[in-house]
């Protein structure tokens, strides 16, 4: 036997593949898929314990100013005006939250797959996204207006009617610092994870 073919046997000796591939279980499988879509739907639900105290803060803040203003209509108006047009956005927030949360992989519901409550979480992540986008276009303008208009009201000598252009820059600054934070929110909170859980899902049907 040549040197040569001494080096290649000791090189299959020691690279030996099994002809038998190790085979993983069902379980282990659904263990796997489970902890995958757990830390995409984590990184939503951080989004949605901090929505839900801003909205909080934001219904407190309303509510604090409208006791203040009591007897001065207009601010009053205004107050109301704020508390509707955030309630339809809680609403939502919770309804969707609820049902990804109730459809977690890691809950025993014998009657639904793992792959189908991957599904539902990736649905209903989904559909609050796109109702987040629509909703903000109208609520981030909206609300930043009520805010600087109830602001001058209340601690601006001569109020909004003579402080006009620096409650435009204001708006104009509050609109473009809001818009950028408002992308990376969308982009590390919604789009990566909603991609993660739509990854994983294709794994299934492979």
């Amino acid at each position: 036997m040549s040197v040569i073919d001494d080096l290649k046997n000791q090189w299959n000796e020691g690279n030996h593949t099994p002809s038998v591939l190790p085979t993983y279980d069902r379980s282990a499988l659904a263990g796997i898929a489970r902890t995958r879509a757990r830390h995409q739907v984590s990184r939503a639900m951080h989004y949605f314990w901090g929505a839900l105290t801003l909205q909080i803060i934001v219904y407190a803040l309303f509510s604090h100013v409208l006791l203040r203003s009591w007897g001065e209509p207009r601010n009053q108006w205004l107050c109301l005006a704020g508390i509707l047009l955030y309630l339809p956005f809680t609403v939502m927030l919770l309804k969707k939250f609820k049902q990804i949360a109730l459809a977690s992989p890691g809950r025993k519901v014998p009657d639904d797959s793992v792959q189908k409550r991957i599904e539902y979480q990736y649905l209903n992540l989904v559909s609050f996204y796109q109702f987040k986008k629509r909703y903000e276009f109208m609520l981030i303008p909206a609300s930043t207006a009520l805010c600087i208009v109830l602001l001058f009201q209340l601690y601006v000598p001569g109020g909004l009617e003579q402080h006009i252009t620096p409650a435009i820059w204001l708006f104009v600054l509050t609109l473009l610092s809001c818009g950028w934070a408002i992308r990376r929110e969308n982009r590390n909170q919604f789009e990566r994870p909603i991609e993660g859980l739509r990854e994983l899902l294709s794994e299934f049907d492979q």
